[in-house]
């Protein structure tokens, strides 16, 4: 078991965190902001960096190598309405996703760039570490808590809006023969 201190500084152990996300068993700041067959979005529940989003595969796998055509396809789907949420915000500048095989479960980093990101560290992926440590360190603030908060409400309802475009669009385009027939 791993000990480790979530954005309230609140200790929690888990043998693997991703299937404790997945489970159920960690509710990460906001809750699970969408849910899929196979995937679980949320707010990284360590560290307090607005809009940092992670992807995690309900299977315990390591690899997007091990990832069935129809995973691949559902996680990049996924992955992309997220990114497309976050756009949405006005000071998301840009953000680097990121897919390490080195941890023990599969998931899938959504990082954001900020002006004070950007004024404090270089725009490189050698800066990312720094970052996570910095807002580790001077971050965990209520006011910076409260505005994680507001955003994953924010996101919450932004995805589900895509999901119901996704599906109007999707019976739509089902029946467009008909319209074409008729």
């Amino acid at each position: 078991m791993t000990k480790r201190k979530d954005i309230f500084n609140n200790e929690f152990e888990v043998e693997c965190i991703g299937c404790a996300i997945t489970n159920k068993t960690l509710i990460p700041i906001g809750g699970i902001i969408k849910e899929t067959e196979n995937f679980i979005l949320i707010h990284d529940p360590e560290i307090p960096i607005k809009g940092f989003l992670i992807i995690t595969s309900k299977r315990h796998l390591k690899s997007i190598t091990e990832l069935s055509k129809p995973e691949a396809l559902e996680f990049f789907s996924l992955c992309h309405e997220a990114r497309i949420a976050l756009s949405t915000f006005d000071d998301v500048l840009e953000c680097s996703l990121i897919q390490e095989e080195r941890s023990g479960h599969f998931h899938f980093w959504i990082l954001p760039r900020f002006s004070w990101t950007n004024e404090l560290f270089e725009s490189s992926l050698s800066a990312v570490r720094p970052i996570l440590k910095y807002a580790k360190e001077n971050m965990k603030t209520s006011q910076n808590i409260s505005e994680i908060e507001d955003c994953v409400r924010r996101l919450k309802v932004l995805l589900a809006q895509e999901r119901r475009t996704h599906k109007a669009f999707s019976v739509i385009t089902h029946n467009l023969p008909l319209f074409l027939k008729g």
